[in-house]
């Protein structure tokens, strides 16, 4: 089963002195037992990725979730254990 994503924008607003700050909630279905990539679209004011501040995962079903490595500028490293459940939100921070 693929990787399916949602992304609602929570809040946004441009720091003074700095960069815009996002968060996002990303509704993720079909993560598979192991490692996934989940890509998660942050962007500064340039259109370029940049990597989230911070990382939260709610499980939404039945099962075990952990991030495995550290997010990058593109995705969300999500391990899945081997219950029946596939679905999270997450939450990140950019």
């Amino acid at each position: 089963m693929a990787i399916g994503t949602t992304n609602s924008n929570l809040y946004q607003f441009d720091l003074l002195d700095g960069p815009r700050l996002r968060m996002v909630r990303i509704d993720v279905t079909g993560l598979a037992a192991g490692n996934n990539a989940v890509p998660h679209g942050l962007k500064d004011q340039n259109g370029s990725g940049v990597a989230p501040k911070s990382v939260g995962i709610e499980p939404t079903s039945n099962n075990n979730f952990w991030e495995y490595q550290a997010a990058d500028a593109t995705n969300i490293y999500v391990g899945a254990g081997a219950g029946g459940g596939t679905t999270a939100a997450i939450y990140v921070e950019g």
